[in-house]
């Protein structure tokens, strides 16, 4: 009888020190909180379909963040021309919300000017991140090429972002990783280094993005579409000769041509006239595969309500 004690007590102990064996091999990943209520980068991006959410966000971020959609939607317009003797506010030519005098009202003050810096950044941070993810997530992709073209359209926004700080700020950080913490001593850098960056960028996601036609979505970006950043990348640097190579790629090899032809289903326009450069704005006319004048149009919903000022799409 006591040997059967003995045994029962032996087998007891055991069961009480194997379970914190266990624990104490990897305290830190036994620790390590996994979000399971609301979506986070681990849980978000570890899909492909979370991937896929994360570049319709950077596409959602261009469209609401420079086309309207945010809370100073006149940064567009400001930035394409107000304020230059291109165009001026024809109600108040001095007005302020408009920013049109920009010796008076391109401040370091000034609320658009904080935002045409900050946007873009916000959008580097988000390209940054799914880039992390795509490189370090096992993921069981639907096509041999879907991490590329993911890859590609994340490269694209990145150096389209670049290309709107260089050209308004001239040297800016160059931010390659995800920020993860607070942090104030971001130190401006050549705008060289800048431009290295984008022409890396573009020229990877050339390599990497669909032709067009062949691309997910109406909207997506092609290599057309970085093929002609790069060409404005390489005109900004004055690098002509490259310039002429990756413009003459993209006349001569993508498909794309001027229309000279009227084309979609719009027809005449409200005003009883209509020509073939009216159809090429005329609503669902822009995704329309017969129109090879679009390089990258980005998508927008007719607004639900007649009159209103925005559009989010």
């Amino acid at each position: 009888m006591k040997t059967s004690i003995d045994y029962k007590n032996i087998i007891f102990c055991l069961l009480l020190v194997i379970p914190l064996t266990w624990g104490s091999c990897n305290d830190s990943a036994f620790l390590e909180e996994k979000p399971m209520d609301f979506l986070a980068p681990e849980n978000a991006y570890n899909t492909e379909a979370g991937l896929r959410q994360g570049i319709n966000g950077l596409h959602w971020s261009v469209r609401n963040d420079f086309f309207f959609g945010e809370e100073i939607q006149e940064h567009s317009s400001t930035y394409k021309g107000l304020g230059t003797d291109v165009a001026f506010h024809g109600e108040d030519p001095n007005s302020t919300k408009f920013v049109s005098n920009y010796v008076n009202y391109f401040t370091s003050t000034n609320g658009i000017v904080r935002e045409w810096w900050r946007r873009p950044f916000r959008i580097i941070q988000r390209a940054n991140l799914i880039l992390e993810y795509i490189d370090k997530s096992d993921i069981n992709w639907s096509t041999p090429t879907k991490k590329d073209e993911f890859s590609g359209e994340a490269l694209f926004f990145r150096a389209w972002c670049y290309r709107h700080l260089v050209s308004n700020y001239g040297d800016v950080p160059v931010v390659t990783e995800v920020t993860n913490e607070f942090k104030t001593d971001y130190v401006r850098q050549p705008k060289a280094d800048a431009f290295k960056l984008m022409e890396e960028d573009l020229i990877k996601a050339v390599s990497f993005l669909p032709d067009r036609g062949k691309e997910e979505s109406p909207g997506r970006i092609t290599k057309g579409a970085a093929l002609h950043l790069l060409t404005e990348i390489y005109l900004m640097e004055g690098k002509y000769d490259e310039a002429i190579q990756s413009s003459t790629r993209l006349i001569d090899n993508m498909g794309y041509k001027l229309m000279t032809n009227r084309f979609g289903s719009a027809g005449n326009s409200v005003w009883g006239t209509g020509d073939v450069f009216y159809d090429l704005f005329a609503a669902n006319n822009q995704n329309l595969a017969e129109n090879t004048e679009n390089i990258w149009s980005i998508q927008f919903d007719e607004p639900g309500v007649i009159g209103g000022s925005n559009n989010r799409g």
